[in-house]
């Protein structure tokens, strides 16, 4: 009797349909296994069995699958490793294991998850996950199957990163980027569990207490730059914006009477984008200090759409030229290492606080609570507090001239009183 394959192929095609989408499958012939021993110094038992899985094409097949299931010092007799063999191949027999996919992570990633996945996330994190995978995460484990990646794999490898110098945020956004896409993996019923998410991080150990700049600091950095990189440093630290957001700001979004700034987009690498998050998108009182800054840098006639600050082509200022052309070396030069864009959003910050500023506030300005545009860009939608808050920060920047080794804590005494 001859085999009719077309029919055998769209049987097996059936049945991995039924696994992929939780259906029922024919139960396998019951197994035992083999087992072996491995190893000379120190020997392990390897259990070995046939297991059901999928295919690159979707379709059902069986493959051989090897593991380690102990040391022979841990199981010192055959009769033991069988045991734990036959507990191993219980959901087997049972029938209750769910095939797997062959497919390595890095197939999965180049052709499932990233197509579908990566166009749903920001410019700015589309990038840092490109280069997540392709500097570190798919070097290490794109040839692994997904269905052999093991939970003691993954934590080798974040504790090789830890241990290479890497800070602890960059390797927990490894962790966070591997769990999310096996995560997806396992919902697409690609793998039975996401290993990911059993792995474990040492305890974030918080650093020295960050530097901020003075108010002297500011003013004299200020003084060194040139426009456009002066106003922008400026506007920061008045203002407390996030520099995408500042190099997004458009001249329709300023009301210069009313002295607020409403924050409606994002830029990154040339990439216009909503804000960070939905906490981000809001309107904020600027001080009157601010207001001249602005006034002095505005076109005689401003187009609503056109940019704050931009090339003479109308296109975004590129952060990074400007804090390595001019931010970072003026601020070498006066003995001011380690400034930021950020830092300058962090001096903000604490500026605030200094002044006695209510925490509630604060998170309204830096945009750290949820705002509600459509009431705050009225003018009398801005509680007062927080006029005087910023207001306060401008006299911090731009009172009377101050001796340089007066500390924020002396300036923030003399603007209470």
């Amino acid at each position: 009797m001859s085999l009719d394959t077309r029919n055998t192929l769209r049987s097996d095609a059936e049945q991995a349909g039924r696994a992929i989408y939780g259906g029922t499958m024919a139960r396998r012939r019951f197994q035992q296994g083999s087992l072996l021993q491995r190893g000379t110094r120190r020997k392990v038992w390897v259990a070995r069995w046939w297991e059901d899985v999928i295919q690159r094409d979707g379709t059902l097949g069986r493959m051989p699958r090897s593991e380690v299931i102990g040391t022979v010092a841990e199981l010192p007799t055959r009769r033991k490793a069988m045991q734990v063999m036959s507990q191993r191949l219980g959901s087997i027999n049972s029938g209750e294991a769910r095939p797997q996919s062959i497919r390595t992570f890095g197939e999965f990633v180049k052709k499932d998850w990233m197509p579908v996945n990566l166009p749903t996330f920001k410019y700015a994190t589309q990038k840092h996950y490109r280069y997540m995978l392709d500097v570190h995460l798919i070097p290490a484990f794109g040839k692994t199957q997904l269905r052999e990646l093991t939970r003691e794999e993954l934590q080798r490898f974040l504790s090789r990163k830890l241990s290479s110098g890497l800070s602890w945020e960059t390797v927990h956004h490894f962790k966070c980027g591997l769990s999310k896409i096996l995560g997806t993996a396992e919902e697409w019923r690609y793998i039975t569990e996401n290993v990911a998410q059993r792995t474990k991080l040492p305890r974030r150990q918080h650093g020295a207490e960050r530097a901020v700049l003075t108010p002297v600091q500011v003013r004299d950095l200020a003084a060194k730059l040139k426009e456009p990189a002066r106003s922008v440093t400026l506007l920061l630290v008045l203002t407390g914006l996030r520099v995408g957001e500042l190099l997004a700001l458009r001249w329709g979004s300023v009301d210069l009477n009313a002295r607020l700034l409403r924050v409606a987009e994002t830029v990154y690498d040339g990439h216009f984008d909503k804000p960070k998050t939905k906490r981000s998108a809001r309107t904020i009182p600027i001080g009157t200090e601010t207001a001249e800054i602005l006034t002095g840098i505005r076109p005689v006639a401003a187009n609503a759409s056109s940019l704050v600050f931009s090339t003479r082509e109308g296109l975004p200022l590129d952060r990074s030229n400007l804090l390595r052309k001019h931010l970072k070396p003026t601020a070498k030069r006066l003995g001011l290492p380690g400034v930021t864009w950020h830092l300058l959003r962090h001096s903000h910050a604490t500026m605030l606080d200094l002044v006695g500023t209510p925490i509630g506030t604060m998170q309204s300005l830096l945009g750290h609570s949820t705002p509600d545009i459509t009431r705050e860009i009225y003018l009398h939608a801005i509680p007062e507090e927080q006029r005087r808050a910023v207001e306060s920060v401008e006299r911090l920047v731009f009172g009377p001239k101050l001796d340089q080794s007066l500390s924020l804590d002396a300036v923030a005494s003399e603007s209470v009183n």
